[in-house]
């Protein structure tokens, strides 16, 4: 069991990670135009974390990100990913506490089962509208987006994998 100190030590460590990630994203890849979208990594931060953290830490810690996200970030609805990212994190840690070992091909699982529900309720979203034309757009952005951004997925897993190898020593 990790004392107090060890707590905030490895949740520093992650949101150092985070913030790592956060400025590759802002200063490296929104310049980068991959199949003509910009790679988008906060989902696939919150399903590796998760991943390695359970269900629980898991889904409060993807919902600061979704927090900071909706923040910073616009979204179609105020709170999207508040609201979005905690739901991939509940699912990323069941998925990987009790059908999948955690590993990369997890990791990769993972993340597109985040990109398919965040995609997923903006195409959602876009339908309530009642716009064909815009639906078929977005499912079409929702695929470029995923293809180019999981290539990301492995410095992501990277540095998430050694965060929890530091802090989780002794498991």
């Amino acid at each position: 069991m990790l004392g107090r100190t060890e707590i905030l030590f490895k949740w520093l460590l992650y949101a150092s990670g985070v913030l790592i990630c956060w400025m590759l994203h802002g200063v490296a890849l929104q310049f980068l135009d991959i199949f003509g979208v910009m790679p988008f990594v906060f989902p696939m931060l919150a399903a590796v974390i998760a991943m390695y953290e359970g269900p629980l830490a898991g889904s409060i810690c993807a919902l600061v990100l979704g927090v900071v996200c909706d923040l910073t970030i616009a979204a179609p609805i105020p709170c999207f990913y508040t609201l979005v990212f905690p739901i991939i994190g509940m699912l990323a840690g069941l998925i990987s506490k009790n059908w999948i070992p955690m590993g990369f091909w997890c990791a990769c699982l993972l993340s597109v089962l985040a990109f398919v529900l965040t995609d997923g309720f903006h195409c959602l979203l876009l339908a309530l509208t009642g716009s064909r034309h815009a639906m078929s757009t977005a499912m079409s952005l929702a695929i470029r987006e995923t293809g180019s951004s999981l290539p990301f997925l492995i410095p992501v897993y990277l540095v998430f994998r050694r965060i929890h190898e530091i802090c989780h020593v002794y498991d």
